[in-house]
């Protein structure tokens, strides 16, 4: 069964304009700082819960927009261990939370961290990646998070709910697409 995401062409000019779509709160405030201090709160709530660290970008990846908080939850245990093992440093598989800044939405995929004191390396968010999980403790920690995200009015949505075309009268600022535009992109873009 293929989910239908009732999603309006104001709507998705409205998000593709960084600006929020959900008349609930904090995104009714339009505020950012207020809408990070929701997600911080529940952010400490998953880790405490879940019995999990947590590495969060909040800055935008560094530069220009990100149209969501990517929020990555591990374990430093050996059922967290990333396909890659570097030499040096730690390195774990996760799961990554999108929270979108501009309305009450998430997706849930994997990424891999590696880091040590000179550096590390990350995933980039990616559509094919939603829902689409390759370590057991991963989907495992994806199933504990997704109601206590659920508690706090906030809504999963799934690969193929967001894998409608958009119209193309939509050009999204983004660097995490090289294919046509879909739903995931007007949710979740990064503008460099």
């Amino acid at each position: 069964m293929h989910e239908i995401l009732n999603i309006s062409d104001n709507e998705i000019s409205s998000l593709l304009s960084q600006q929020t779509i959900s008349p609930q709160y904090p995104w009714a405030t339009n505020d950012l700082q207020e809408i990070e201090k929701f997600f911080k709160f529940i952010i400490l709530e998953l880790e405490r819960k879940s019995h999990v660290k947590s590495r969060v970008e909040w800055g935008h990846y560094g530069s220009g927009y990100a149209s969501f908080v990517d929020a990555w939850l591990y374990r430093e245990s050996a059922d967290f261990d990333a396909k890659y093992r570097p030499t040096h440093g730690k390195s774990y598989a996760g799961l990554v939370v999108l929270l979108s800044r501009l309305s009450p939405y998430f997706v849930l995929l994997e990424g891999e961290k590696s880091w040590d004191g000179n550096g590390g390396s990350s995933y980039l968010p990616q559509f094919d990646a939603i829902d689409a999980f390759q370590t057991l403790s991963v989907a495992e920690l994806a199933e504990q998070v997704q109601p206590i995200l659920e508690g706090h009015g906030l809504i999963r949505l799934s690969h193929s709910m967001l894998d409608e075309p958009l119209n193309p009268k939509f050009h999204v600022p983004t660097v995490l697409t090289d294919r046509a535009f879909t739903l995931f992109d007007a949710f979740f873009y990064w503008e460099d």
